[in-house]
């Protein structure tokens, strides 16, 4: 609550221009007291805080020589302060003294209102709790440091002089007392120490200097010499108190509360020591709290991290909290939850970019009090939200080797900005933070690790180890090709061969040998023959026998991309590097390793063992095949990467995931714009051979809508066999398939004609862009288009309507018999005998 003194009742006293009582010897009189001599108190004079809207001063100057004059006044009635001291013993309750301090001077000075703010020297704050005898609901706290006092003469005695009131406090007391008085401000020094040499410390981007903070190790060494040398001694300020009142009254009211303070100082600066003791130990007993509520919920990241928004907002009593986590690959902040609430779209912030990328790169807290002035703040948020951000507290999170993240709180409720108290808060809040994040990594790590190992089992049960006499048999038959070899191995590289004719799989095997020999792959990385054909026959096991993500489709694409390297020269024209070629075959290979003939959205749905594994990656098979691909590459019976450098082996590496994840047609919707870019002339400047590579790999991926009729419409009822029995599966599930997934809704026909326009030839128009001796590509896209065109318009005939369905089709396609031409999937069976 904040509590205004224009609401307050005057006193007999009647306050003329904003003052407070009358002089010294005015009309008024004050009970108990009279008039005889100073106290002898050596005093400063008090700063004015003028009223309606006034200017901070320091009143009148100090005087030269002794201290103010208090002559007019006697001290009161010895009765009334030991009747307040009395009532001040029973209570150490700092929130009580100061009430009954405020009533005391108030019935004195006759002053509308008094206040106590007493100084915390630790944090380099101020407080205000109490106004008259009215607690305030909240406690306020606003900096305050010796930036706001100057050292006066000493042979006046004034060891120091109220400079100037910085605009925290001068807004803080117009906050709860108004401004239509003036408001007189008395420090009151507590107990002389040495005068050492003082210490400062700078523990956040926020703080300033310290605020006559003593070096007490040094004052136990050194106290002696000193007082023994010159016997020169400080007193650091206690409090200050703030009464209503004009210059005026400033002498007045001045020998009153030095008559008061010289009996309560001590008790009442215990009372605020024990009441910030309280205040450290309960806000320890929160952060205990805190934390067990914190570690209650590691085992779900995004629900941990939402519960530390949400206990952040509160400790601090912030408007909002946002939370990045650091990405160690690439340096940036990530940030996929706002406010508590899951984003829309996942935010990046570059390191030391912004207020959160700054507190990431620095590892330092900084407190903002006013957003808009600082350099580092980015106003175009709020004004695209609407959302007025006032003050930031932004802290790192950290663990034992450093910052992991970082958490940005926006707008102090109830006060003027962050304090020293929520910046404590905040630190020691990190810690448990840290601590929390770090166990929910390293949880999540072992689910994955417990999920990989499913995976390892289950493969090791589904696959069998090559036997030597295959390896032996495949070594031989590639050295030493019969006649009927030979003539194959002339037509090989064309395009227009189609490796789903070979049908044999030990011939399939030489082949595929033959691609790492013909672009001199084996001797340019010093391949083992022996390894060459072990990795080639197991890649050959580690597919299923799915209708069509099987091994011919892998040989099928691993031909593409050895047909592109041999025909366009691409290694000896230098478009692409031989660690590329060889990177880009090997990912051709492996490509679809292991596949379940699912997609990646059932896998999603379901939450299969591979979904709870990479689906926070995206591409959840893909990123499946590339583990498979390694962990071959990593056997020490087909290490085909034996004869490569750490750094080869690296690059070699960092290029086969590209290669395995641009598979994934989502990413490759994603780069089309770039790709869509890609001149002849500029293909080896900056990222454009990546980009050419993906490309070229989504091209092998598809290469069977290249081929001849024949081909494409096999391949299409494999594709469509392997879609249905997905379907069929979601629908046991209680799920709603795809149309193009549901055996009675969807048509072959209309679907591959959209798959050709949308998908296929914009693809590959691009290859031809780039490479227009592949023109013959498109001419054979369209020729297969109008194939399905005919066989659509023939369905249509068969049928026994026009009526189009929801899907394209019409409706006789969708329930057409098992012996119609677009929904015959006989043909897929008979496609390894």
């Amino acid at each position: 609550m904040s509590y205004n003194a224009d609401d307050c009742p005057d006193s007999d006293t009647v306050v003329e221009g904003g003052g407070g009582g009358g002089s010294g010897g005015g009309g008024t009189t004050e009970s108990n007291c009279a008039t005889p001599t100073s106290p002898g108190m050596t005093r400063q004079d008090a700063v004015v805080v003028h009223g309606d809207g006034g200017s901070i001063d320091g009143g009148d100057p100090a005087p030269t020589a002794g201290p103010p004059s208090m002559a007019g006044y006697e001290p009161c009635d010895p009765l009334i302060i030991l009747n307040l001291f009395q009532s001040l013993s029973a209570t150490t309750n700092s929130l009580e003294l100061q009430m009954k301090i405020n009533l005391h001077l108030k019935a004195l000075t006759r002053s509308p209102y008094v206040f106590l703010v007493p100084i915390l020297h630790s944090s380099e704050e101020g407080l205000i709790q109490v106004i008259n005898d009215n607690v305030l609901e909240k406690e306020i706290r606003f900096s305050i440091n010796s930036t706001h006092f100057r050292s006066g003469s000493q042979h006046n005695g004034y060891p120091f002089v109220i400079d100037d009131l910085n605009k925290d406090f001068s807004e803080v007391i117009e906050m709860v007392v108004g401004n239509k008085h003036n408001t007189l401000i008395y420090d009151i020094l507590g107990p002389k120490v040495s005068k050492l040499q003082t210490q400062t410390s700078t523990t956040s981007a926020s703080s300033t200097s310290s605020l006559n903070e003593l070096n007490y190790a040094a004052f136990q060494q050194q106290a002696f010499q000193q007082q023994g040398q010159n016997g020169a001694t400080q007193q650091q300020i206690a409090l200050f108190v703030c009464i209503a009142g004009d210059s005026s009254s400033r002498s007045r009211y001045q020998f009153y509360i030095d008559d008061t303070f010289r009996y309560v100082l001590g008790h009442l600066v215990t009372a605020f020591e024990l009441y910030e003791e309280k205040r450290v130990r309960d806000q320890c007993q929160n952060l205990l709290q805190v934390a067990r509520r914190l570690l209650g919920k590691i085992g779900d990241l995004g629900q941990l991290l939402r519960g530390v928004m949400t206990e952040a907002k509160e400790l601090a009593a912030a408007e909002r909290c946002s939370l990045f986590l650091l990405d160690k690959h690439t340096g940036e902040l990530v940030s996929k939850v706002f406010d508590g609430n899951e984003a829309s779209k996942e935010i990046r912030i570059e390191s030391g970019k912004g207020i959160a990328g700054y507190v990431a790169q620095t590892g330092k807290l900084l407190n903002i009090r006013n957003a808009y002035q600082h350099p580092l703040f980015y106003k175009g948020v709020d004004e695209s939200t609407g959302f007025k951000t006032r003050n930031i507290l932004c802290f790192p999170i950290c663990d034992e080797e450093g910052v992991i993240g970082v958490a940005q709180l926006c707008n102090k409720l109830n006060g003027f900005h962050f304090d020293k108290c929520d910046e404590e808060v905040a630190t020691a809040f990190s810690v448990y933070c840290g601590i929390s994040i770090m166990h929910a990594l390293v949880h999540k790590q072992v689910q994955k690790a417990e999920a990989r190992y499913k995976l390892s089992q289950e493969l090791l049960l589904y696959h069998m180890k090559v036997p030597d006499t295959e390896v032996n048999h495949a070594l031989e038959a590639v050295k030493e090709p019969d006649r009927e070899q030979d003539e194959l191995y002339r037509t090989f590289p064309r395009f227009d061969f189609c490796p789903r004719d070979v049908k044999d799989h030990a011939l399939s095997v030489q082949l595929a040998m033959r691609m790492f020999y013909d672009l001199n792959f084996v001797g340019s990385f010093k391949i083992h023959e022996y390894k060459l054909a072990r990795f080639v026959l197991l890649v050959q096991k580690g597919y299923r026998d799915t209708p069509y993500h099987n091994w011919w489709h892998a040989f099928s694409v691993a031909h593409f991309a050895y047909s592109l390297m041999m025909n366009l020269r691409l290694i000896e024209r230098g478009i692409i590097t031989k660690m590329q070629g060889f990177s880009f075959l090997i990912a051709a290979f492996c490509h679809d390793l292991d596949h379940r003939g699912i997609s990646n959205s059932y896998q999603t749905q379901t939450s299969s063992p591979l979904a709870r594994l990479y689906s926070s990656e995206g591409s959840v098979n893909e990123r499946h095949h590339l583990s498979q691909a390694i962990c071959i590459l990593n056997d020490s019976s087909s290490k085909i990467l034996d004869g490569l450098s750490t750094t080869e082996f690296k690059e070699c590496i960092d290029y086969l995931r590209e290669l395995i994840l641009a598979t994934d047609l989502a990413n490759h919707f994603r780069i089309l714009p770039r790709l869509k870019k890609l001149r002849a002339e500029y293909l080896t400047e900056g990222s454009n051979q990546r980009l050419l590579l993906s490309l070229m790999i989504t091209c092998c991926d598809l290469n069977d809508q290249i081929k001849s009729w024949k081909t494409v419409q096999h391949v299409a009822h494999l594709v469509y066999a392997e879609f249905f029995a997905e379907g069929d599966l979601e629908k046991q599930m209680g799920l709603r398939p795809n149309a193009m997934m549901d055996r009675k809704k969807a048509c072959i026909p209309m679907l591959q004609i959209e798959f050709l326009t949308t998908v296929i030839r914009p693809t590959f128009e691009i290859l031809v862009q780039i490479f227009p001796e592949t023109g013959s590509f498109l001419d054979t896209i369209d020729s297969n288009r109008e194939q399905w065109e005919r066989v659509r318009n023939r369905a249509a005939q068969q049928g026994n309507g026009s009526e189009t369905g929801g899907n394209g089709a019409s409706e006789p396609c969708n329930g057409c018999n098992a012996t119609a031409e677009c929904c015959d999937f006989t043909c897929y069976t008979q496609v390894n005998d």
